[in-house]
């Protein structure tokens, strides 16, 4: 049994509770077809002062999760539930691929966007910690292994800072925002 198997198994035996199991349950199901994430973006679009951050998370949100299913259609890797015998999922167990964690990558595609902003940091904690919570839900739901998890975070990452790193040519090109937004940080 390799590590990712074994942590599967100690999280669905010494960490599952009714409690937990319900919360988790419920966090997993808000990050389908990342119903939650596209409401965040709503929200920072609806406000002038977050308008262009939401059109920034969402190409990053877009970008990420395109790269994410085109890796889990390359890869292939059965769900895990499939492979370890003990292993009982607790949702209704997906028909796609495993690797990497598209649940993780939609979380972390915004996630690492909303902490580079100005937002302050009780925002950008709250929604990298949820980033976090939604990751781990897909291991304590049994649907994930823990490898593609983390590739999904890694994955993430590298999209969003490819994202943010544009953001910033196009700022010194004044194509995204006027010098009056950038000095008063309205949106970033």
């Amino acid at each position: 049994m390799n590590i990712d198997q074994t942590l599967l198994l100690f999280i669905q035996d010494y960490l599952r509770s009714d409690l937990l199991s319900g919360l988790f349950c419920t966090i997993t199901v808000l990050g389908n077809k990342g119903a939650l994430w596209l409401a965040f973006l709503l929200m920072l679009l609806i406000y002038p002062r977050t308008r262009k951050l939401g059109l920034l998370a969402g190409l990053s949100l877009l970008i990420c999760v395109i790269l994410g299913e085109a890796l889990k259609y390359t890869v292939m890797r059965p769900r895990p539930f499939l492979e370890i015998a003990e292993l009982v999922p607790l949702v209704k167990p997906p028909d796609s691929y495993s690797f990497p964690s598209v649940h993780t990558v939609s979380s972390f595609s915004v996630a690492w966007i909303i902490l580079w902003s100005h937002l302050s940091g009780k925002v950008r904690y709250a929604v990298f910690a949820f980033a976090l919570l939604m990751s781990f839900s897909r291991l304590y739901v049994g649907v994930h292994y823990p490898s593609d998890v983390l590739a999904g975070i890694l994955l993430a990452l590298a999209g969003s800072y490819g994202v943010w790193r544009w953001k910033g040519h196009l700022l010194k090109q004044s194509v995204l925002g006027s010098s009056s937004c950038k000095e008063r940080g309205e949106w970033l």
